[in-house]
């Protein structure tokens, strides 16, 4: 009579061993996904920072080389003011900071109300670094609005005051918190500003080539949400980009590196 006991052993120790070998596959693709997950927030880090992802224009041609005709880069600081860019700092400091952004934008608002305040008291106000603002129209018709009503401010030296009006009152996209009628009482708020002459300014819209032509700008130079920043030296030398609303250090540390740089 032959001993069957051996047979029914090595039986269980092949169910044993191949509950353990699956259990490790299944560990493993567990593990593997974790660790794509994370490889893929490193390789997008800015997504963590915040920024609205915008789809491609159709008369988007890529990157471009962001000079003009005359050979004259077209985000060189002299470029932005003949373009009726508003800036806020010292024309003439080492450092430019483009924001590309639009007003209904949620991360715009971050940087215009966290950020901003701390470029501006510690770079801004000591003419090392000005900032300049393009329009990158992606969230609507009232961004549109609210983007030509900007430059109506402008037109009086009070941009930046309705910048900060306009974020600090931002409501759900398109739902009428940028109304014309409500870009007005925002304007009716800034002291010393004509508000006629913004009114008819605003109802003419005086500024819709200004506004379209910078949003053609961004999106011909490839770039992929609001809100977009090119850090550059004054002459548009040197850029680097940030996208998304990314913190204070992160900006402070491509400035200082410019700065010594000379």
């Amino acid at each position: 009579m032959i001993n069957k006991q051996p047979d029914l052993y090595i039986l269980i120790i092949l169910v044993i061993s191949s509950s353990a070998y699956f259990q490790s596959i299944a560990f493993g693709i567990e593990t593997h996904s974790e660790t794509q997950e994370e490889h893929e927030r490193e390789d997008n880090a800015n997504i963590q920072n915040g920024f609205s992802p915008v789809e491609s224009s159709s008369n988007a041609s890529g990157l471009v080389t962001n000079t003009t005709q005359t050979g004259v880069n077209a985000l060189a600081i002299s470029s932005l003011l003949s373009a009726g860019s508003p800036i806020i700092g010292n024309k003439s400091a080492p450092i430019t900071v483009v924001e590309f952004g639009d007003f209904q934008c949620k991360f715009c608002g971050r940087f215009a109300t966290q950020t901003e305040p701390l470029l501006n008291s510690t770079y801004i106000q000591t003419s090392k670094v000005n900032l300049v603002f393009r329009h990158f129209v992606t969230h609507g018709p009232d961004s549109f609005k609210a983007a030509l009503a900007s430059q109506c401010a402008n037109d009086q030296g009070r941009f930046w005051n309705f910048y900060k009006i306009l974020y600090n009152n931002q409501g759900e996209e398109n739902s009428g918190w940028a109304s014309i009628e409500n870009l007005k009482k925002f304007a009716a708020n800034i002291p010393n500003l004509n508000i006629r002459d913004f009114n008819s300014c605003l109802d003419t819209q005086m500024h819709k080539s200004l506004v379209e032509n910078d949003t053609k700008f961004a999106f011909a130079s490839g770039f992929q949400g609001t809100p977009t920043f090119i850090i550059e030296k004054n002459d548009g030398s040197d850029q680097e980009m940030l996208l998304g609303a990314y913190p204070f250090p992160s900006f402070k540390a491509i400035i200082e590196k410019k700065l010594s740089t000379g």
